[in-house]
């Protein structure tokens, strides 16, 4: 049975897990979203970057002493973001990319600021020209924000200190230059206070994220205990009858397919209703699980074992043909009859009776091969059990 593995708790803080290892498997499970999401974020900066390219050319005075520097400045992002936008395509790394969008929205503040769609009153100095801070341009900052802190999983310290900085370096102009920008004081505080509230909802929507993520791994995990409740049996954990007749009939078509040998080997516990008898069923329940342990441990990764009922099992062999199915069948019989079964003290003798057959060319299904090995281990046990017998010839222990 699938053990239930302890769930990544989140940060009490950042939005983030507190173990390392689960917030990298879901920044590594989440890479297909963020590579979207800064697809998105790098055609974004393009056509932005192009728009303050062509804004300035037409709106602004050529003769301004920031223009030249601006516009140099402004085809420089320009090219950035197309260069960004190619390693965002081609990363297959959470780090690379986490990467790339650092450097996109450090850019991309840099483009925001230096918008200058409106020209700045004559004799501005050089930076007041070049950072030339309007409502617009703020308010686009804190969209940005709030894409970039919403969609992007990784580094969410580091981008919301790259916003800092730039609604830091805006608000600094502004009040530096107080005549561009009336009421100064209302603006830094109407943009402060939006930039807290990106933050609060940046920071609530990842740790939903992780959030989400969590109940995934354990919806993941609730289904795969309800498989392998569907195919094991609950008191042993080897395959159950159905599921056995699914697996036993695929792997005989492959064998068809490729004209490979597959056999099968049907065991019975010889007086096992005495066991329970005596001992009670408790002990019986506990003798099969050790008999089936002690079995699964001598069987190839390809051979499948499954209980059929009772204290009847199957032990379906690919590749196998009908000789070393029977020397194997031998081995386990011995070996079990060898063991020492225990059961609260009681040390309880057990043996085992087999019937061994292999895949024929005509079998049309498994249960003609079944009905061969129940023939052999039906001789086997009127044959005086604790012995191997092959497709209705005898066989000796």
């Amino acid at each position: 049975m699938i053990s239930p593995a302890p769930q990544p708790r989140l940060h009490p803080l950042l939005p983030r897990f507190d173990d390392d290892r689960a917030e990298q498997a879901f920044q590594l499970a989440s890479l297909r979203d963020t590579r979207h999401g800064l697809a998105l974020l790098t055609l974004a900066a393009l056509v932005v970057s192009c728009g303050t390219l062509l804004a300035a050319w037409f709106h602004l005075p050529h003769d301004q002493p920031g223009y030249l520097p601006g516009q140099v400045l402004r085809a420089t992002l320009l090219l950035a973001a197309i260069a960004a936008f190619v390693t965002v395509l081609k990363a297959t790394e959470p780090n690379t990319l986490h990467n790339a969008g650092s450097v996109l929205l450090a850019l991309g503040c840099m483009t925001i600021a230096l918008r200058m769609t409106i020209p700045p009153p004559e004799g501005a100095s050089l930076l007041v020209s070049m950072l030339h801070v309007t409502r617009d341009g703020t308010t686009l900052l804190l969209v940005v924000a709030i894409a970039v802190l919403t969609l992007l999983v990784g580094h969410f310290l580091i981008h919301a200190a790259i916003f800092a900085l730039a609604l830091t370096g805006m608000l600094v102009i502004a009040h530096t230059w107080p005549d561009g920008t009336p009421n100064a004081t209302g603006f830094s505080y109407a943009f402060s206070s939006g930039f807290v509230f990106v933050l609060a909802l940046g920071s609530g929507i990842q740790r939903l994220r992780r959030n989400m993520h969590v109940s995934r791994l354990e919806l993941q995990l609730a289904n795969a205990q309800l498989h392998e409740l569907a195919i094991r049996d609950h008191l042993t954990s080897s395959l159950n009858r159905r599921h056995f007749y699914d697996v036993a009939e695929a792997e005989l078509q492959r064998a068809q397919r490729y004209d490979a040998p597959v056999s099968l080997l049907l065991l019975d516990l010889d007086d096992f209703k005495g066991v329970n008898d005596r001992h009670g069923h408790a002990c019986g329940d506990a003798v099969l699980c050790q008999l089936v342990e002690l079995i699964q441990e001598r069987l190839r990764n390809s051979d499948v074992l499954a209980r059929l009922g009772g204290e009847e099992f199957v032990i379906l062999l690919p590749e196998t043909d009908l000789a070393a199915a029977r020397l194997l069948a031998d081995r386990l019989r011995q070996a079990i009859a060898e063991q020492p079964f225990e059961y609260s003290g009681i040390i309880i003798p057990l043996t085992t009776s087999w019937g061994v057959a292999t895949a024929h060319a005509e079998d049309k299904g498994i249960d003609g091969l079944l009905n061969r090995a129940d023939r052999a281990l039906y001789v086997a046990k009127d044959s005086g059990r604790n012995r191997v017998c092959v497709e209705m010839t005898e066989g000796g222990p």
